[in-house]
């Protein structure tokens, strides 16, 4: 397979409705740990506290040292009490740089990287938080997507600091 390409762009997103499990996870372990996680919130599904749509959406901030503060959700159809540690989370929302990445989960570090060096191009200042939002599974890899989101400062913001 080729080197994919990356269209980034500069656009609002709103903010989304999840249901998801915090926790600090060292950088680089998310793909070793995010089951654990998600598999309480589909826990809660199966327990009829919660209606998901079935979309897992990771939401990244930084931690202390290596770590990274990590929510592990889902996008859900209806407002819901926690339960347990599923909590009702919700996506930031503001101007993003985004891309889309598709096939292996593997290389979707080139799709991160890609963004930051747009933002480093086009002198955009990030604002924290970064999220990647999963299309539904596919045994066909040219059909895996995944939708990456940072949130970006806006002139108000800067103009604070």
């Amino acid at each position: 397979m080729s080197e994919q390409t990356y269209t980034v762009s500069e656009d609002h997103a709103g903010a989304r409705a999840l249901a998801g499990v915090r926790a600090s996870v060292l950088r680089g372990q998310v793909g070793a740990q995010f089951g654990v996680h998600l598999d309480q919130v589909y826990a809660a599904q199966r327990a009829g506290a919660v209606q998901l749509d079935g979309q897992n959406v990771f939401v990244y901030r930084a931690g202390p040292g290596n770590d990274l503060l990590v929510e592990f959700c889902v996008g859900v159809k209806a407002p819901f009490a926690a339960i347990g540690s599923v909590v009702p989370i919700m996506t930031p929302s503001g101007m993003v740089a985004t891309t889309t990445h598709w096939g292996d989960y593997g290389i979707l570090g080139n799709a991160h990287a890609a963004v930051l060096a747009w933002c480093r191009a086009h002198d955009r200042v990030l604002a924290g938080p970064s999220w990647e939002v999963y299309g539904h599974w596919s045994d066909d890899p040219s059909k895996v997507r995944t939708d990456l989101f940072y949130l970006l400062e806006t002139d108000t913001q800067r103009l604070k600091h």
